[in-house]
């Protein structure tokens, strides 16, 4: 590019000036495009994701509109193309977690068990595998699966879950009549504000009792 040299009259820089647009336009209107193109671009990315997400919420609310309606098989079409287009996302948890406590009320324990199969497998968050391992482990002591129960409650990773899991995984002893390791599993509560010590007092008189009988 020419420099507009001070000493120049009005009609030469004009002259320049007409010069410089005439050699450089192209250029121009490509980067002006280009610049327009990226705004466009950045928002109908933007757009297009916020559409994929509402797409993806209004399945998960079918899914519970469904369950109520008792539309089983449809809420399990649903649960089963979002587990598999949106594994890593919240929605496909919540309708997994809906579903599996709809077979569960239902005493289709199987059913149950797969779906809290799916999230141990695929969340990535500790807390909601713990969660999914606490329920998969009620839904098997209901089916009489005691030991397969204890086996889920002793795979818990999170310290924060541990209480909740030694105290079910007593319970579940005690209601099968397992009293010696019923009495281990209470015992190994660990002693904090989370589980109440008199709640681990009467189950222990309970288990006494039941002895005697």
């Amino acid at each position: 590019m020419e420099h507009f040299e001070l000493d120049r009259t009005d009609e030469e820089r004009e002259e320049l000036v007409k010069q410089w647009i005439k050699d450089y336009w192209l250029m121009l209107v490509i980067v002006v495009l280009g610049a327009i193109g990226a705004v466009y671009g950045l928002n109908y990315f933007k757009q297009a994701k916020l559409n994929a997400l509402n797409e993806v919420a209004n399945k998960t609310q079918l899914v519970g509109k469904n369950l109520q309606e008792g539309k089983i098989n449809a809420a399990q079409t649903l649960v089963t193309a979002l587990q598999t287009n949106e594994k890593d996302s919240s929605f496909s948890t919540l309708a997994t977690l809906s579903l599996a406590q709809t077979y569960f009320n239902d005493k289709d324990y199987n059913q149950a068990i797969r779906q809290y199969d799916w999230l141990i497998a695929q969340s990535g968050d500790m807390a909601m595998r713990d969660l999914a391992r606490l329920r998969k482990a009620r839904v098997q002591a209901d089916a009489k699966q005691t030991q397969a129960a204890v086996e889920t409650l002793n795979a818990v990773e999170d310290k924060t879950y541990l209480p909740n899991a030694y105290l079910l995984k007593a319970d579940i002893l005690l209601a099968d009549k397992q009293f010696a390791e019923a009495q281990k599993a209470y015992q190994a509560i660990p002693k904090n504000q989370q589980i109440n010590q008199n709640l681990i007092d009467q189950r222990l008189e309970l288990l006494n009792i039941m002895q005697q009988q």
